[in-house]
């Protein structure tokens, strides 16, 4: 069960990168609450306990530097291969 909800709120996070609205012009930027900063991203692999980034793009041809990489269409079969005792930040573009 606990499974499961992992995976429901990782691919949420990774479809929401899909249908992100773009900001108005003039308008001070945020970051959406459901999204970490470079500064809070910086914070989280720093930590005694670094944070895992996921990187669920497809058809890449640069990885992330000490990024794992599975393609989102992978990502339930391969749940098993991540770590359940660090925070994963999933980045998808």
């Amino acid at each position: 069960m606990g499974r499961r909800i992992f995976l429901a709120l990782l691919m949420g996070a990774a479809l929401s990168c899909v249908g992100a609205a773009p900001a108005q012009e003039g308008a001070p930027k945020q970051t959406p609450p459901d999204r970490v900063t470079v500064a809070e991203t910086k914070a989280l692999l720093a930590d005694k306990q670094p944070a895992l980034v996921l990187d669920v793009r497809y058809g890449i041809e640069t990885k992330i530097k000490g990024a794992k990489h599975i393609q989102l269409d992978q990502l339930e079969s391969r749940v098993s291969e991540l770590p359940r005792d660090h925070e994963i930040i999933t980045y998808c573009s």
